[in-house]
């Protein structure tokens, strides 16, 4: 079994602008520490989030919590231009007041993208620019451009999740959308990919063909993302190790830690200890903001 779901950590922050032309083949990640918000601009792109797909507008804003499965895919050469924002969950805590929860636009009821106006999608994007302009030029007071920055970012985001009023529309074809519904209730059970199969009336062939034309990963590499998503969830929460392995579907341990280690990037016992980003101070040089990125 390969790894085929890249897991991408967040030392503190990493902003981007950046337009691609060509079509990039359907790909899902995780950040097991971090918060993104993008601004989409331009493109012919569909954006994947935990059960849903929607195909996205220009000036929609999508929102990805820590071990959130998401991914963009990119039907053609359009221009695809974007503007991802990722804070590390450590760092982007102490952005918020007792009086003001910068996350709560990660929380809402619906994950379907929220949409910028146009006095917005400025605002978002002269924020954006300036702040790797200060990292990149190194300018006095940087750190303090970026947090004024960052925040503002969030306040936008806040504001636009409050007023979205978009009706979710998901274009996944039902049979993923069941066959992703019945993942997450028994994922932890010992399925396989036949009895899926069996529950939606369907070929075992023709499911693992749709499945993965859809979702760029084959069905049973999502069913174990699913595990190891929920292991890392329950091991955040003080679970033990062995608690993780069992109730999130595994069947033998060893084989649990090979999975969750190949998959995580770090042992489970590793991931107790704290995420690399929890080892480094705000004095940690960050990744260049530019840098490149699957989105």
């Amino acid at each position: 079994m390969t790894n085929q779901i890249p897991t991408e950590y967040i030392y503190q922050y990493l902003l981007s602008h950046r337009t691609s032309r060509g079509r990039l083949e359907r790909t899902l990640h995780v950040h097991p520490n971090a918060y993104e918000i993008m601004l989409f601009k331009s493109g012919n792109v569909d954006y994947f989030i935990n059960d849903t797909s929607y195909h996205l507008k220009p000036g929609d804003l999508t929102f990805v919590r820590p071990n959130d499965i998401h991914g963009y895919f990119v039907h053609d050469a359009s221009p695809y231009e974007r503007l991802p924002v990722h804070i590390n969950e450590n760092f982007i805590s102490g952005l918020s007041t007792s009086q003001t929860d910068l996350l709560a636009c990660f929380f809402a009821s619906s994950s379907s993208p929220a949409h910028l106006n146009q006095e917005q999608i400025q605002l978002f994007e002269r924020c954006v620019d300036t702040s790797i302009r200060a990292i990149n030029e190194t300018i006095f007071g940087c750190d303090v451009w970026l947090k004024s920055n960052l925040s503002i970012l969030l306040l936008l985001a806040n504001s636009a999740q409050q007023q979205n009023d978009l009706e979710p529309n998901d274009i996944l074809p039902k049979i993923v959308q069941d066959a992703i519904s019945y993942i997450n209730v028994k994922f932890s059970n010992n399925i396989s990919i036949q009895s899926i199969a069996d529950h939606l009336n369907i070929s075992r062939s023709r499911l693992c063909h749709v499945f993965k034309e859809f979702m760029g990963i084959s069905l049973w590499n999502y069913v174990i993302l699913r595990r190891i998503q929920h292991a890392q969830v329950l091991l955040k929460q003080g679970a033990s190790i062995t608690t993780a392995c069992f109730e999130c579907g595994f069947q033998n341990y060893a084989h649990f830690i090979k999975v969750f280690t190949k998959f995580v990037g770090s042992s489970p016992g590793k991931y107790l200890k704290g995420l690399p980003t929890n080892q480094r101070d705000d004095s940690t040089p960050n990744n260049p903001p530019a840098q490149e990125n699957p989105h």
